[in-house]
């Protein structure tokens, strides 16, 4: 079943899309904070030029988005660095355009230190084994005592609603639905919830096990003919940034944006969140290290994760 996968998905993304997808540039992204900026540029009452059209997907689990891309349906998604790196090894064509530093919490039932080794008790994980963000846990953890169970669940919802229903302890969730769950939390207490909190901040623990090193674990990549548009990806780049700065000067109105066209991150978002995820985009010649860095402990987990073997720089757009 995989090498028929894989064979239909070399298999779409060689043929080019038809003439009236071409001239738009079709971009996926899930529920988190960082797809906030493409519902922005996907809009017609922009306050830029835009060198592009943009229509916006979304994505709600990584086996969707595998779907959407063998089928040929999207060409640029915000995707794991490590799953950028299998598909080019794969042999897809496919390019990182630029690379986040996402938030990324343990949310507790009580609170603690704000380190790794002192969690007992159950983390729950989004999605299935294998998937981020258990392989990055895993490279963080790596040689320092455990006291923790795992256990997977079907998405960040469900992942909440058992911790909520006294069925975890902890568990790994990207913004904005981290700070959704403290607040859910707050207002069920009375009933019994316990109240969460945000105990580990990822993007620290990964920089305490690996100093210097950023936690470049998010990427929106390219696919197909557009992976090789090397200027419209450094368009697009110019672009996100614009959308990023005006989501920051612009809450309110990015809240309402969300609510209209994103209902699925518009359930997790209540009025007030918008400061609590600013989009960090890494670029340059560290922004490479880091990926590098990053994907190679995966590598060391999971070399099936990356593709079977480390990518090389090319994977990156020059400049990004």
């Amino acid at each position: 079943m995989r090498i028929a996968f894989t064979a239909f998905l070399l298999l779409s993304l060689a043929c080019p899309p038809p003439a009236d997808a071409a001239s738009t540039l079709r971009i996926s992204g899930p529920p988190i904070a960082e797809s906030v900026p493409l519902l922005v540029m996907a809009q017609d009452d922009r306050e830029w030029e835009q060198d592009f059209d943009a229509q916006f997907i979304p994505w709600h689990s990584p086996d969707m988005l595998r779907a959407m891309v063998a089928g040929g349906q999207v060409d640029a998604a915000i995707v794991t660095t490590a799953a950028a790196s299998a598909l080019r090894n794969k042999g897809v064509n496919c390019r990182v355009a630029l690379l986040h530093e996402s938030p990324v919490w343990i949310v507790s039932t009580k609170p603690g230190p704000d380190t790794l080794e002192s969690l007992e008790g159950t983390l729950l994980f989004p999605f299935g084994p294998g998937e981020m963000p258990e392989l990055f846990y895993r490279a963080t953890m790596a040689g320092k005592p455990c006291r923790i169970t795992t256990r997977h669940t079907g998405g960040s919802l469900e992942a909440v609603n058992l911790l909520l229903a006294g069925r975890g302890d902890h568990a790994m969730l990207s913004e904005p639905t981290a700070s959704v769950a403290v607040l859910r939390s707050k207002s069920l207490h009375t009933e019994g919830a316990p109240l969460l909190v945000k105990r580990v901040d990822m993007r620290k623990a990964w920089g305490r096990a690996f100093p210097k090193h950023h936690l470049a674990a998010s990427c929106v990549a390219f696919f197909g003919p557009e992976a090789d548009n090397h200027l419209k990806i450094q368009a697009f780049n110019r672009t996100y940034a614009q959308a990023c700065q005006w989501m920051q000067e612009n809450p309110d109105q990015a809240l309402t944006l969300v609510r209209k066209k994103f209902p699925a991150l518009a359930s997790q978002m209540r009025q007030g969140t918008m400061d609590d995820f600013t989009v960090r985009i890494l670029s340059g010649t560290q922004a490479q290290t880091d990926a590098l860095f990053f994907l190679n402990k995966i590598y060391g987990i999971s070399p099936g994760a990356v593709g079977g073997s480390m990518p090389g720089k090319d994977l990156f757009e020059v400049g990004q």
